[in-house]
């Protein structure tokens, strides 16, 4: 939220983007692979008997109420009492409490787990199986917390910086190319990563549950990766800078703020509260619904398989339709996107629903980069570059994420998923309207400028 403005403005100031680049890339790489070395929390006391007055394990309540495994045990006794019992993963977004005789607990229960679930029972009386609170505040939080604040802090900052400068490498490139056709070779590095990722963890974690995933190969991979993007650096050619007179910069500023770009603005902070809880929340879902790590993995190269080709005929698109219309597109994509989630039972169904990703990510982005660097003022390229980043990265994905995380805790994914459906077509249909009164304001400016000069 902070970074991405910040760096723009420092770029843009100082004339220097290349040496902006390369401080951010080094705290992304330190900060990032810092979380790391964060020390586990310790697990959760579970009681380990099941016997007489102890745990009875969830199995017992779906084999026809019978408790012959525990000797001694009087079977009618054990049905005709009262139990609480614990629901963790399986089909749960976060620990569920189920309370009842023995049909009551069996029906529901049978409902809530598969074969990623976690449960424990207790008779009603003798102990509490509460839920832990939602959030816990241990110092690993804390301390993971403020590692990846400065770690993201650098990412932002180094993803504009290098937007900023990709438009001034393609603009003097002796070779007729657009941004989003070398932006292909970002989604393809992005592909190959993430399904390398998903194979990783899938070879070195003893199960997909989050406490038994060895995330050792990601952290060195994003080390690798994060060392050559560093390094290549050094091999771009530093761009002219533009020199803007002292009585010239306040004015500069305030061009940027025009009624195209405030609307274009508001779109792209919609885009970035619907990728909020998409980014945040579409793994998640697929584990509820019982997809692996290597689904996980192969959906987002998927993703950005479907994105690539879109990077490259942006340029022809945004010629067609203009930077309004990509936009309004885009938020229809997500509203559709959002509805086939919602429908979804299959967790592989996300493979043919994220075709529209296309046109939510791959037409977007380059949308909103080419929007940034062809209204932006002389000499402010990076700086509207930032403004931008930071509403959709930062204040936009920011309050998707945390608003998606409260409806998710109290409402479940797929009535979550529902409501970003609606949130975002209606969304659609409020930009549609600002784009035909901003339509309307340009012919009445024009003409009205006309009607002056007749008059001089």
């Amino acid at each position: 939220m902070v970074s991405k403005p910040s760096a723009g403005a420092l770029s843009d100031r100082f004339k220097a983007p290349f040496l902006c680049l390369r401080v951010f890339t080094v705290v992304q790489l330190v900060f990032m692979f810092a979380v790391y070395f964060v020390p586990p929390r310790d697990p959760p006391t579970k009681p380990t008997t099941f016997c007489g007055l102890n745990m009875f394990p969830c199995s017992v309540f779906l084999e026809g109420f019978n408790a012959t495994e525990c000797p001694g045990l009087d079977n009618n006794a054990f049905r005709d009492n009262n139990y609480t019992c614990r629901v963790e993963g399986g089909n749960v977004s976060a620990p569920d409490i189920v309370s009842g005789d023995v049909p009551t607990i069996s029906a529901n229960i049978g409902q809530l787990i598969n074969a990623n679930s976690t449960c424990w029972c207790l008779p009603a009386s003798e102990s509490s199986v509460n839920p832990s609170p939602l959030v816990q505040w241990t110092h690993q939080f804390w301390l993971t917390g403020l590692l990846l604040a400065v770690g993201w802090f650098g990412y932002g900052a180094a993803v504009t910086l290098n937007d900023a400068i990709a438009f001034s490498v393609v603009e003097s490139s002796p070779v007729k190319t657009t941004y989003g056709a070398n932006r292909v070779l970002g989604t393809m590095g992005w592909a190959s990563f993430a399904l390398l990722i998903g194979l990783l963890l899938q070879t070195f974690s003893d199960s997909a549950a989050a406490e038994d995933r060895d995330f050792t190969p990601a952290f060195a991979t994003f080390a690798v990766a994060a060392v050559l993007a560093f390094g290549a650096t050094f091999f771009l050619r530093a761009p002219k800078p533009v020199e803007i007179p002292p009585p010239l910069v306040k004015a500069v500023g305030r061009s940027l703020w025009t009624v195209d770009v405030m609307l274009f603005s508001f779109g792209t902070f919609v885009a970035g509260i619907n990728s909020g809880m998409l980014y945040g929340y579409l793994a998640w879902y697929q584990s509820e619904l019982g997809g692996s790590n290597i689904l996980i993995g192969v959906t987002v190269f998927v993703q950005a398989c479907y994105e690539a080709p879109m990077m490259a005929i942006s340029g022809w698109i945004i010629r067609k339709v203009g930077y309004h219309g990509c936009m309004l597109m885009c938020l229809l994509s997500f509203g559709i996107r959002f509805l086939g989630y919602y429908l979804m039972v299959n967790p592989w169904f996300v493979l043919l629903i994220d075709v529209v990703h296309s046109v939510g990510y791959g037409l977007f982005y380059a949308s909103m980069t080419n929007f940034a660097f062809e209204k932006a003022p002389a000499g402010a390229t990076a700086t509207l570059q930032g403004v931008l980043g930071a509403t959709y990265e930062g204040f936009g994905q920011g309050l998707g994420g945390i608003a998606a995380g409260f409806l998710y805790q109290a409402y479940g994914g797929r009535t979550t998923w529902l409501g970003y459906s609606i949130f975002s077509l209606a969304a659609a249909a409020f930009y549609a309207v600002g784009g035909v009164l901003a339509r309307m304001r340009e012919k009445y400016l024009v003409v009205k400028i006309d009607i002056e000069n007749v008059d001089l």
